[in-house]
């Protein structure tokens, strides 16, 4: 079936066309609720209630290609979990003040690590950081879209994207020492 056939059918409530799009979709969309909130629990509920969005809205929605969909959704999900943590955000400013001195001097070293390792390294950082570091490095917002999404300062998201940025390089080190020992 085409992606568009597809799009007509959920516009029109059809409940199989919603089941497939929940099916084949769900595990994509949960790597992108994961890293926006706080525990796998907090990710399911937040793709849960994004699903719930779509099937509202989803007459709302213009396009026909698969592509704009997953956009769409993922800036759903996105928005769900941003607004569920406001409170935290601003309880997490000034939180984690560490200094991180590790340089990551081998940049082909990352090279070797698969995708499900860099993921979970990213799901590792504290949430607050995690958030700003995804928003900035893997979505391409600017830090003055993520301060206003957050509530922050502009100079606070520089900073936490920094600092999420060394606690990383310290990460994949200390990774790379213990798979070459």
């Amino acid at each position: 079936m085409q992606f568009g056939e597809l799009v007509k059918k959920l516009k029109n409530g059809d409940q199989q066309a919603f089941k497939h799009v929940v099916f084949t979709y769900s595990s994509k969309l949960m790597t992108v609720a994961r890293i926006y909130n706080n525990s796998l629990e907090d990710a399911k509920d937040a793709l849960q209630d994004a699903f719930v969005v779509v099937h509202q809205k989803m007459k709302m929605f213009e396009g026909d290609s698969e592509k704009a969909f997953l956009a769409w959704v993922k800036r759903i999900i996105i928005n769900i979990s941003l607004s569920k943590n406001q409170r935290m955000y601003k309880r997490m400013e000034g939180v984690l003040d560490t200094k991180i001195h590790h340089h990551f001097e081998d940049a082909k070293v990352i090279g070797k690590l698969t995708h499900d390792e860099i993921m979970n390294l990213i799901f590792d950082l504290p949430d607050g950081y995690r958030q700003v570091f995804s928003l900035y490095a893997i979505e391409g917002y600017s830090h003055k879209e993520i301060a206003d999404q957050l509530g922050i300062k502009e100079s606070s998201s520089r900073s936490k994207f920094m600092r999420s940025r060394r606690m990383l390089q310290f990460k994949i080190n200390d990774l790379m020492k213990i798979m070459i020992t």
